[in-house]
């Protein structure tokens, strides 16, 4: 996924700020091939916090060696990773995996979040903002611009239907993220709309501020913002272990 002032997310902090995981690209000769030249890969990485120092750095291998993964988020409630990938088994380029993390920091199986969420193009920058509620990028539907944001509710064993965040969020240049800041609905959305598809800036929004078309939501749309009940849909795309 290469766009014109590319958004680097924040690393991600949990476990009371002592883990983190944080992605970089790094170059790995394929498995296959033998005069294959080294190929660029992004790859997720753990580091803990000991002594106030970060320490005991370490690759997730959460996907094959060949492929991707990157834009790593966690849960508020440190449950869950999600991350974007283009391993075997995606919808599209990128798709927007989850995965569990045990008490003990072992990650379980990675999930593919299905395609009421992924499609054909990308689908990258997972962003949850409540520990059932993810925001996320995406250039495989058709809304305002390039990549606009969506929210879709991920429970435990299912997932809705991801929803455009409407043109009081989305331009037509490239929105990345999201971050609320209170339940009126306020916060900033990650953009480069100001400086015309260029560099990334914050953004402030408030939904209350204009109408959002209807066409790119329902009733459930600012309940989103905090609800923490486990919800239900309709089908089930995939289960936690």
């Amino acid at each position: 996924l290469k766009i014109t002032g590319e958004y680097n997310p924040p690393v991600a902090l949990t476990n009371g700020g002592k883990t983190a995981y944080y992605s970089k690209t790094i170059y790995r000769k394929p498995v296959t091939g033998l005069f294959s030249k080294k190929q660029e890969v992004h790859k997720i990485y753990k580091a803990d916090k000991i002594g106030g120092e970060w320490k005991k750095i370490s690759e997730v291998a959460i996907c094959p060696g060949d492929y991707s993964a990157k834009h790593p988020a966690v849960s508020p409630d440190g449950k869950r990773l999600f991350f974007a990938s283009n391993m075997p088994g995606s919808y599209g380029e990128y798709d927007i995996y989850v995965a569990a993390i045990h008490k003990n920091g072992a990650l379980g199986q990675a999930k593919n979040l299905g395609s009421k969420v992924n499609t054909p193009k990308n689908d990258v920058y997972p962003n949850p903002v409540s520990n059932n509620t993810l925001v996320f990028a995406s250039d495989g539907r058709k809304g305002y611009g390039n990549l606009d944001v969506y929210m879709v509710g991920v429970g435990q064993r299912s997932v809705g239907l991801a929803m455009n965040m409407g043109n009081t969020i989305n331009s037509t240049y490239d929105e990345y993220s999201v971050n609320l800041l209170q339940s009126d609905g306020s916060g900033f959305v990650v953009s480069n709309r100001m400086a015309q598809g260029k560099d990334t800036q914050n953004v402030a929004f408030n939904l209350n501020d204009k109408p959002i078309n209807i066409k790119d939501r329902d009733d459930r749309f600012l309940e989103a913002f905090n609800t923490e009940k486990q919800t239900q849909y309709s089908s089930s795309v995939f289960e936690d272990e």
